[in-house]
């Protein structure tokens, strides 16, 4: 949701075909910083169990075949996975405590990914 923003904010700016790239590939950059973020916010032992579970219940829905409205019906199929994971991590942005937060994007931000992302979530 923040990449569709930063995007077509840059997009509204008459940003130049260059700088528009760049500036998509630092929304994603940042996106993923967030995204790892959120992974550790899970496991961060001051995170309350109502932010947590809803985390994990956003990776879940996002993960499963099922849902709510099959994909494919055109427009509804996809807009309903886009709605329900937005306003579920707008939700958990909000339960998740600041200084939680704060911790867990650094933690995203200086972690190592020598050997690639996957071994360097089992490197703590």
């Amino acid at each position: 949701m923040v990449a569709l923003v930063l995007i077509i904010c840059c997009c509204a700016a008459g940003v130049e075909a260059m700088r528009w790239l760049a500036c998509i590939k630092q929304t994603f950059r940042e996106l993923k910083v967030e995204a790892l973020a959120m992974y550790y916010a899970i496991r961060h032992p001051n995170t309350p169990w109502s932010g947590r579970l809803l985390l994990i219940f956003i990776l879940l829905y996002a993960a499963s075949p099922i849902d709510i409205i099959p994909d494919f019906i055109p427009v509804f199929g996809m807009l309903d996975d886009i709605v329900i994971i937005a306003a579920g991590l707008w939700l958990a942005r909000r339960l998740v405590p600041d200084a939680v937060m704060d911790e867990c994007r650094e933690k995203a931000r200086t972690i190592n990914f020598e050997g690639g992302l996957i071994r360097s979530f089992f490197k703590d």
